[in-house]
């Protein structure tokens, strides 16, 4: 462990303010958590108030990380608004710029716009900020997303990260077509997913997206065939236990990925579903979620494991 490193490996800068859609100690389904997301993201924009609020968010967020003696992190921008902030932060990591959608003409314009977002921040790099390139996840963005932009990332040399195995209804959505996470997302789209009939890493597998050895984040449904799969591509994985057990998404098996040697850092999520931007108390929790399978000592080593941002 490198003892001078904490390292936030998932976070959601622009969304900070969306405090009051965190679920309470009971927790929330995870779909309805999403539909909520999503209809809040639709009121902001048609506020007027998107970026002046994105960025305030941002501005927030980083306050908060450094205080919680943050070193390094991984930070989704949709928007492309905590670029700039990040890269004068002071932290290290990687900015991943986003896309998704189940239809070309949703995906593609938002392949572009990050393709070009990446381009133009490049040259500006610095303080050990970098950018990188994340696809939502396999139930909301198209086959030929994954495929471009894993391209797109092997060839440019551009880290890639992608939310996967995050709940059961991910699994229901890709091995069966159906669920409430697959009529939300039929119901955004003109062309509704297209069920592979894999589940969500055996999916990116087939894609060839694993060979970019992307950072995989949440990773709470999965076999051991599947884990198998992960080390043997040499993928890594961030843990954000507070957002999964208040979404219901499930525990992550940490200690098989540990004793397969599968890279883990631990990440807080945004503010929507996680109680803070502290790394330090995601460590605390996930050692009471693991008590019995893995020694406290061990996850606080994970706080130091910069490397699956590299």
């Amino acid at each position: 462990m490198n003892v001078s490193s904490v390292v936030n490996a998932h976070t959601h800068l622009e969304q900070s303010w969306l405090a009051e859609i965190r679920p309470g100690p009971e927790g929330l389904p995870f779909p309805t958590w999403i539909g909520r997301l999503i209809e809040r993201g639709r009121a902001l924009r048609a506020s007027g108030l998107a970026e002046q609020t994105r960025w305030r968010a941002v501005e927030r967020g980083i306050e908060a990380l450094l205080a919680a003696g943050t070193t390094h992190m991984g930070d989704i921008s949709p928007a492309g608004v905590s670029i700039e902030p990040l890269l004068d932060s002071g932290l290290a990591g990687v900015v991943y710029v986003e896309l998704y959608g189940l239809d070309r003409q949703q995906w593609q314009p938002m392949f572009e716009r990050a393709r070009q977002l990446i381009e133009q921040y490049r040259p500006q790099e610095r303080n050990g900020m970098c950018l990188g390139l994340t696809v939502h996840a396999p139930y909301s963005t198209h086959a030929e997303a994954f495929r471009a932009a894993s391209a797109y990332c092997l060839r440019e040399e551009v880290p890639l990260c992608i939310h996967a195995a995050e709940s059961p209804y991910e699994h229901q959505a890709l091995l069966e077509g159906k669920g409430p996470l697959y009529e939300l997302y039929a119901g955004l789209s003109q062309r509704p997913l297209d069920p592979p009939g894999l589940t969500p890493i055996q999916y990116l597998e087939s894609l060839g997206v694993l060979e970019c050895r992307p950072l995989l984040i949440h990773v709470t449904q999965v076999s051991d065939e599947e884990l198998d799969i992960i080390a043997r591509t040499g993928c890594k994985v961030a843990h954000c236990p507070r957002s999964n057990q208040l979404l219901q998404c499930g525990r992550m098996p940490l200690e098989k990925m540990l004793a397969r040697g599968i890279p883990v850092a631990l990440g807080t999520d945004s503010l929507g579903s996680s109680p803070s931007l502290d790394v330090r108390e995601e460590a605390e929790a996930a050692v009471q979620l693991h008590q019995g399978k893995i020694g406290a000592e061990v996850i606080h080593s994970l706080l130091g494991n910069y490397h699956v941002l590299l």
